[in-house]
């Protein structure tokens, strides 16, 4: 390493050229050093990430084109030798090197990191005649490499003091325009900034309007920047950034490709002025420009742009909320809905336009398909009668069987009062009118009309006081009088007890005969008529479905759940032995044919007719 040290230039100017980093021809500088150092280079190349992107781009190549024109068939080759190199060393990430078919050249790639991170690789092709030389060679180029790795590393460094710089800038101009209460002063705020910031004569804020641009304010208030055709030139300038939504500088760099024609025009009127327009973008959306005037001795670099665009990003997005705040109702929606629409018809938004057509299609064919419109109503199966069977005189239960839910055939005994008390009181009756009989032959043969009348009276007492008993011992075994079912009465735990006349013990209801109780809500009732049709679901047999007809409307509203119905009344038309009383489910009652869009908004609409009469009548 003392050999290579000693065999280094020692020249105070070399040394002044490679500290001199922020040199435009560094690079080229550098590497017609390294390639001093070496004997017998024929090529170098060096291959870096300044940005720190992740993309590598050729930075200086040595010799330079213009110094050997004639050989361009063996440059080529050789600069694709050197890419080769240089590209099997960045997949790699360590130094190689590769001999050529000669068996004298070879070309070695070296990898400088910066904190860690690969940002550059330096590819040569020399000559070494043996081993030592090729390890002298790449001992050079890692010394070497020592300048470039400083190099990258003030690159690095310069771009995060940059950064922080910038970042300062854009919080303290937030803070300063947030404060403001007002938008008119933080506009006036906002501009001033910008000029201080980028040390400029005159900033012009405008936002866009109807797909126009209009100036706003700007930090110079002076009369001549208020002339007309000053402003006229301005605005266009201005719009010509807003049109093309990019960053315009003027005069153009060399890499800058925009159209600048307003720009010009303005910078000549102005007597030759660096100009540069940023426009003021939020969600793909431009909103506004800032134009920055300054000095034809001070161009606007890029660093500038990169300030200024920082700023706009950021704090143009404060301000324009507070523009937007300060809007009326009726601008604010009108500037959303004209946003809306120009995603809609515009480019881009695949998926929106798809959606939107396909909500146009449903709602076009719905609002032209008819179908039925019926109503919809909770529905209880009742029977068609209930009759009762109740107590047809005093006296004690003797038998019940039978209690609610069972059915009965006509004739099965239901349940059975005791009958002992009334045939004794039909044996005395009887005795009684024996002796009637008697009295009533014995004053017959006597001739004692008196004693007859009152005989004969006695007897025909008795004989009706036995009629009466033997109706009511008939009574007391009550009976089912058709096919029924037992709706209510449990009377299994109550015999031996007294019952008192009225009293009722069942509630039978045909077994084959119903009835459907439909509860219709009020605001549909005015669509139910007499003899409509309809098909009931019921919740233990959602499979099948029962017709029936209206019979009834009951003119009456209750209270049912919360809700004001009208109870409908309804036959069924087709029964079924799996129906029974007091099953519920949902029936739907047919009206007439409808389209279907007025169907499903008829009590959005009914809604908004009752809520519209309610508070404007």
């Amino acid at each position: 390493m003392a050999e290579i040290h000693s065999s280094l230039p020692d020249s105070t100017q070399q040394l002044n050229r490679l500290l001199d980093t922020q040199h435009e021809n560094w690079h080229f500088i550098w590497l017609d050093w390294v390639c001093s150092q070496l004997p017998q280079v024929d090529g170098a190349l060096i291959v870096a990430d300044e940005s720190q992107s992740g993309q590598f781009h050729a930075l200086a190549v040595w010799p330079e084109v213009a110094e050997n024109n004639s050989g361009n068939a063996d440059n080529s080759h050789q600069d694709k030798l050197l890419q080769d190199a240089a590209e099997q060393t960045l997949i790699k990430k360590q130094p190689l090197i590769t001999p050529l078919n000669d068996g004298k050249h070879h070309i070695g790639s070296y990898p400088v990191f910066v904190e860690g991170k690969l940002s550059a690789v330096i590819t040569l092709m020399f000559t070494a005649q043996d081993e030592a030389q090729l390890h002298k060679a790449l001992a050079v180029i890692e010394y070497c490499s020592g300048w470039l790795e400083l190099r990258l590393a003030r690159n690095i460094l310069a771009t995060l003091a940059s950064d922080n710089e910038r970042q300062h800038i854009v919080i303290d101009s937030i803070a300063h325009v947030a404060s403001e209460n007002y938008f008119e002063h933080a506009a006036l705020r906002f501009v001033n900034l910008m000029g201080k910031h980028l040390n400029t004569e005159r900033v012009v804020l405008g936002f866009v309007k109807n797909d126009e641009l209009v100036i706003h304010s700007q930090s110079d208030s002076s009369e001549q920047s208020k002339k007309h055709e000053l402003v006229k030139l301005t605005t266009q300038a201005m719009q010509e950034a807003t049109d093309q939504q990019e960053s315009v500088l003027w005069p153009a760099p060399s890499d800058q490709n925009r159209i600048t024609q307003a720009h010009s025009k303005l910078a000549v009127e102005k007597g030759q002025r660096s100009l540069m327009s940023v426009p003021l973008i939020d969600k793909e959306l431009c909103y506004g420009t800032v134009l920055f005037e300054r000095s034809p001795e001070h161009p606007f670099t890029h660093q500038d742009q990169l300030t200024a665009e920082a700023l706009t990003n950021f704090v143009g997005v404060v301000l324009e909320e507070k523009r937007q705040s300060n809007l009326p109702l009726y601008s604010y929606f009108l500037r959303s809905l004209r946003n809306q629409l120009s995603r809609l018809f515009g480019s881009g938004y695949l998926m929106r336009k798809i959606t939107v057509f396909i909500l146009l299609l449903v709602s076009l064919f719905f609002s032209l398909m008819p179908g039925a419109y019926n109503i919809s109503a909770e529905t209880v199966i009742e029977g068609a009668e209930l009759r009762a069977i109740v107590v047809p005189f005093d006296g004690y239960l003797q038998t019940a069987d039978l209690r609610a839910g069972d059915s009965v055939q006509k004739g099965d005994l239901l349940a059975e009062l005791d009958t002992s008390e009334l045939r004794l009181q039909r044996m005395s009756w009887i005795s009684q009118q024996a002796t009637s009989m008697r009295q009533y032959e014995d004053a017959l043969a006597k001739q004692e009309l008196t004693k007859v009348q009152i005989s004969s009276a006695q007897r025909k007492r008795a004989q009706a006081e036995i009629e009466l008993l033997d109706y009511q011992i008939s009574q007391a075994t009550m009976v089912a009088p058709f096919n029924a079912l037992i709706v209510s009465g449990d009377l299994n735990q109550r015999i031996g007890s007294q019952l008192r006349q009225g009293d009722v013990l069942f509630e039978l209801s045909p077994s084959q005969r119903f009835r459907l109780a439909m509860y219709v809500d009020e605001f549909r009732i005015n669509d139910i008529n007499h003899a409509q049709t309809g098909r009931l679901v019921l919740a233990a047999l959602p499979d099948q479905k029962f017709s029936f007809t209206l019979t009834r409307i009951n003119p009456m509203a209750e209270v049912r759940d919360g809700a004001t119905v009208y109870r409908v009344e309804a036959e069924l038309n087709n029964s079924a032995d799996v129906l029974r009383v007091g099953l519920e489910g949902v029936a739907q009652i047919y009206v007439d044919q409808r389209l279907l869009i007025t169907i499903w908004t008829r009590s959005m609409v009914d809604w908004m007719k009752l809520q519209w009469w309610r508070f404007w009548g």
